[in-house]
């Protein structure tokens, strides 16, 4: 088990994971909380603006073979974060900054924990970690600029959607590969389903929340200097990386009609494309044997959000159309969604059956599908 103030670390640095964590089986819990605390704290290093790119990279490249070898915070990396740390706590005033630099300050017990954990699972978490510290420093090299405010001019952007699908692996589609591994060696029944198919699916999971990320932050991350829809589906609507920074930044010339146009229907093709992947990643939960609930709810919650979200989203049309907007699931639609789903599990497992929980599914599909977007 995790020491308390690291379970409740996980919860500031992640209120929506957190759920996810806490409904797992016990076999599983401390070290999925574990590893994602370790690749939060990862992505911490990454987006910090106070040192450059390169040394971020650097940074990354220190943990992530400190995780690799086992050997816990070395002395290079201690100065190194320690340096961060000191500068950024002058800085930081909102409560998920404080949570972040919190964790960084609790990294050392992490890999310490890390060291004492299973050989078998802590080779999982070492696989996952370096696919995601991979990433993040592929993204780094990609955007020099990247997490600084950049002006429009100096933005790179994605070229083709293979490039997108990489990215959106890396970020989360391999956290579906380790999540599916880890069930299997430890939850009674599910052995049977580790078949490469269930893994792929797997990756839609962590594929499809990453790229309902990447709609929701398209401003924020073209401020920094970063656009990830891809040239390959921009282009054919007339419309630019730089022009779409110009937008998220309010500043160029003001959208016109034709633009507006062009930015809902892009924004319809990257739903649909986001839909399809959490589709895909349905027959993952039907996998799973009914009388795991809680494995079952785990994942569960997040593709019911994701679905939320782009709900959500197209309400808006855009964030490109509305600068500044804020898209977020209110608490009392997270209580609906985990209650409701909550009692189809349960009753799915009477029945060994996932007849209500796809219909709690079919039900938030039918209802993105139904909302028009805003004219």
């Amino acid at each position: 088990m995790l020491p308390t103030r690291l379970v409740a670390l996980l919860k500031r640095v992640s209120r929506s994971f957190y759920l996810s964590v806490r409904v797992l089986p016990a076999p599983v819990q401390s070290q999925v909380a574990l590893g994602y605390l370790v690749a939060r704290a990862a992505d911490t290093i990454a987006d910090t603006t106070l040192i450059p790119p390169a040394e971020r990279g650097e940074l990354l490249g220190l943990l992530s073979d400190a995780v690799a070898m086992h050997q816990g915070v070395t002395a290079d990396l201690r100065l190194r974060l320690g340096g961060l740390l000191t500068d950024a706590s002058r800085r930081a005033s909102s409560e998920t900054a404080l949570a972040e630099l919190a964790l960084l300050a609790e990294l050392e017990e992490c890999l310490d924990l890390l060291r004492q954990t299973e050989v078998s699972d802590r080779k999982l978490i070492q696989q996952v970690i370096a696919q995601l510290t991979f990433g993040m420093r592929e993204d780094l090299r990609r955007f020099p600029s990247a997490s600084t405010t950049v002006s429009p001019s100096e933005v790179v952007g994605l070229q083709t959607s293979s490039e997108l699908d990489t990215y959106t692996y890396y970020a989360a589609g391999c956290v579906g590969e380790f999540w599916t591994d880890l069930m299997a060696a430890h939850l009674p029944g599910l052995g049977s389903h580790k078949a490469p198919e269930l893994r792929e699916r797997g990756i839609d999971l962590g594929k499809a929340l990453q790229l309902v990320n990447v709609i929701r932050d398209v401003a924020a991350d073209l401020k920094n200097g970063r656009c990830y829809w891809p040239a390959e589906l921009i282009d054919p609507h007339g419309l630019t990386a730089q022009r779409l920074a110009e937008l998220a930044a309010a500043i160029g010339p003001p959208l016109s009609p034709t633009e507006a146009t062009a930015l809902r229907t892009l924004a319809t093709e990257l739903e649909q494309l986001t839909l399809q992947r959490c589709l895909s990643a349905w027959p993952y939960v039907q996998a799973i044997p009914a009388r795991q609930v809680r494995l079952r709810l785990a994942c569960v919650w997040p593709l019911l959000l994701a679905v939320q979200t782009l709900t959500a989203l197209r309400q808006v049309g855009s964030p490109l159309l509305c600068p500044g907007s804020v898209v977020k699931i209110t608490r009392q639609q997270v209580y609906r969604l985990v209650a409701r789903s909550s009692a189809a599990a349960i009753v799915d497992a009477s029945y060994s059956s996932s007849k209500r929980l796809d219909a709690v599914f079919e039900q938030a599909v039918s209802e993105l599908r139904s909302r028009s977007p805003r004219p």
